[in-house]
């Protein structure tokens, strides 16, 4: 009797035999075994140190280098989480001090412009699974808070005109992005080709700006709309 058809008539329980070998197996199988709460909190803690100190090897001597490599310049105490973003294209990145990304990060160069830039100022957070497509310049200023799953497009790779969509886009096509100081983007929102952001205003979840934003101004939905921001 090979091993496969031995385990087949533990499973089907084919005669008080097996029945008896399958019943005494789930009950192994589902044993409760009692903690020693002083030696799981130390396994458990142990756990975390050596999780924790392998990422900070492997970000700070493998992915931060790499990205800063990548980088035209770049400030002190870069941090990046879970990886090293994405980077297609020529795009020539600047990026200050204190700035937070995450592995998950999309950041692309169109190659229909020459020199298409993106400079991140000081003290920003750029958010899990962030997109940014670069044709036109963008700057964003210092102490962003960029949420997940944002898109920021400064050319239109794909126009509505249908008879224009599967032509390469032209340099025309792109508009330059500033997000100012201090602006907080929500998660899941679009910032398109030639919006300016003004400083201190907040960009609601979900939203689609389309159209300039002042300083300290609330803006929501699809198409956003602008709300002055109370505090």
């Amino acid at each position: 009797m090979s091993i496969r058809s031995f385990i087949e008539k533990i499973k089907r329980r084919e005669t008080p035999f097996y029945d008896r070998l399958y019943r005494i197996l789930k009950s192994i199988a589902v044993v409760d075994i009692p903690v020693f709460r002083p030696l799981a909190k130390i396994l458990y803690a142990e756990r975390v140190f050596r999780l924790s100190a392998w990422e900070w090897l492997v970000q700070n001597l493998y992915y931060i280098p790499m990205f800063k490599g990548q980088c035209r310049s770049y400030g002190k105490n870069l941090k990046i989480y879970g990886g090293i973003p994405q980077i297609w294209g020529d795009l020539r990145i600047h990026i200050g001090d204190n700035c937070v990304l995450h592995g998950t990060t999309t950041l692309v160069g169109a190659k229909v412009f020459d020199a298409p830039t993106l400079a991140i100022g000081d003290n920003s957070y750029l958010g899990y699974a962030l997109t940014i497509t670069v044709g036109a310049d963008i700057s964003i200023g210092s102490g962003a808070l960029i949420g997940d799953n944002v898109n920021i497009i400064s050319y239109e790779s794909h126009p509505a005109n249908p008879e224009e969509r599967h032509k390469t886009p032209s340099r025309e096509s792109g508009k330059p992005i500033i997000i100012e100081d201090n602006v907080q983007i929500g998660s899941k929102s679009s910032i398109m080709k030639g919006v300016t952001i003004g400083k201190n205003s907040v960009v609601a979840n979900s939203s689609l700006v389309i159209q300039k934003v002042p300083p300290d101004s609330l803006v929501m939905g699809n198409p956003a709309r602008v709300f002055p921001l109370f505090y």
